[in-house]
């Protein structure tokens, strides 16, 4: 089997068994910053460490010819020569020359390092002592020099060995300290694990990753999954900071984003036509899902099918849908103001460009919109909207910051949640369908929303998708738009 093949067989285990590759290296790099911080903590814990358990060694070197009483320029047989050479070596290696060192220079031990060399094919020895101070290397290294031939004297003959090499005093450490590459040993090291410690917990995280584990980890039904998108569109728009809304009928629109959508509205008609059901409530758990794109895209997708739809912005404390359509909204078009009990339907009913497609909303924020969707004026109008479209479409806050998804719900004919991939924990999902459930709402399903891939990834290469429209902040900081109204 060739690399290549082992390495799609590998990506392969990898899928099937629930990993998903794209988010595991997602969640790794978006702790970029605490990586690079884990990093930098095992670098500085290398160096300290390298510096606090640093000692240093000092060695001493003389070289001996092993030479005979009876010649100073040794044996005349050389293979006799090196193996009294080697017999050398065990003599000053031995336990009784250490025993004679420790004697004459007061050491209870022997706290240093003894090592010989033979010259292989020559008569020539060289004796080295390592120690911890530059005094001990000479002091033991010149015990030993006047004190081999009593060890010796029995076991050599008349081998003597005479010096060719003096020792001299080291003046610098045989191990300079070199904290530096430690430190860059710890610096990959400690990178090493947080990226390990992430990868875990990004495995471990029971989030909704892939689009075949929403019917496993969530109570409802798949509506499919929609691709990410990109905002910037152009090169032109990132150097401008300019930012398009992701809306399917966008000439620049990638093809899988809009097929998406497609894909979902046919889903959305067909689950809705099972019980002629007109009134879809589109909400999620949390902030920035894409909830608002998702309802936005899923009117224009039915309205393209040929389907009369009302878009109505239910999010009455942070509309966005004006900002979405680019809708230019007066006084007297605001939901607000009509569930406080001004104007008319009629009023406040706006006709875009797009055919087929109403708009209810507004731009003003209300700070008191639980209480305005509990008058008596919005289950009026929606019986309204009912009788003339063929499909209602509300927009909500999400329905784990506030009550007025749910309050939407009790109107309405069904809910569609809209699931982040890899953002919300799989459990609060569910608390929330259930609290749907509990006050007898239909969930339509769920569709996992900006769905990431290496593909799709290397397909837009430009800009990110997710984000705010407009300059406005979270629930409870109202934007530029706000009059302060509702209060």
């Amino acid at each position: 089997m060739s690399r290549d093949e082992n390495q799609r067989e590998e990506i392969s285990e990898a899928v099937d068994s629930g990993i998903d590759l794209f988010t595991l290296v997602q969640d790794i790099l978006r702790n970029w910053w605490a990586i690079i911080l884990g990093a930098l903590a095992g670098a500085m814990l290398c160096y300290v460490v390298a510096n606090v358990q640093y000692v240093p060694e000092y060695t001493t070197t003389a070289t001996f010819v092993v030479g005979s009483k009876d010649s100073n320029y040794g044996y005349s047989n050389l293979s006799a020569t090196y193996t009294m050479a080697q017999t050398f070596e065990k003599v000053l290696k031995s336990n009784v020359m250490k025993k004679i060192i420790c004697e004459n220079l007061g050491m209870e031990d022997l706290d240093a390092k003894i090592s010989t060399e033979v010259m292989e094919g020559t008569n020539l020895l060289t004796l080295s002592v390592t120690a911890d101070t530059a005094k001990d290397s000479i002091d033991i290294i010149r015990t030993i020099m006047d004190h081999y031939t009593e060890v010796s004297i029995y076991t050599v003959g008349n081998a003597v060995l005479n010096v060719l090499e003096e020792p001299q005093m080291p003046y610098a450490s045989a191990n300079p300290l070199d904290a530096r590459a430690q430190a860059k040993k710890g610096f990959f090291a400690g990178a090493a694990i947080c990226v390990a410690l992430f990868g875990l917990l990004s495995v471990m995280r029971n989030s909704v990753k892939q689009e075949k584990e929403i019917e496993k980890k969530l109570d409802a039904r798949s509506l499919g999954a929609i691709s990410f998108e990109y905002k910037y569109k152009t090169l032109r728009d990132v150097l401008k900071h300019k930012k398009s809304a992701a809306l399917i009928d966008n000439p620049l629109a990638g093809f899988a984003f809009v097929e998406s959508y497609k894909k979902l509205a046919s889903k959305v008609e067909y689950q809705m036509a099972k019980g002629e059901r007109k009134v879809l409530v589109v909400t999620s758990v949390s902030e920035n899902e894409g909830k608002s794109t998702v309802a936005a895209n899923l009117a224009i997708s039915l309205a393209d099918q040929g389907k009369k739809v009302i878009l109505i912005d239910g999010d009455i404390r942070r509309p966005s849908q004006f900002l979405i359509f680019d809708q230019k909204v007066e006084d007297k078009n605001e939901l607000g103001e009509f569930l406080k009990g001004s104007g008319t339907v009629s009023d406040i009913l706006m006709k875009g460009e797009r055919p087929r497609l109403f708009f209810l909303g507004g731009r003003n924020c209300y700070s008191s919109s639980t209480e305005l969707l509990y008058s008596e004026r919005f289950p009026m109008l929606l019986d309204g909207c009912r009788k003339s479209a063929d499909y209602v479409i509300i927009d909500t806050p999400p329905a784990g910051l506030l009550g007025d998804a749910q309050v939407c719900a009790q109107y309405a004919d069904a809910v569609l949640m809209v699931v982040k991939q890899n953002y919300m924990l799989a459990e609060d999902i569910n608390d929330i369908l259930d609290d749907f459930r509990d006050n007898h709402t239909k969930i339509l399903g769920v569709v996992l929303n900006g769905v990431k891939t290496f593909a799709s990834v290397a397909d837009n290469s430009i800009g990110r998708y997710y984000g705010k429209y407009g300059q406005y902040g979270h629930y409870g900081q109202y934007g530029k738009y706000n009059k302060n109204r509702g209060k």
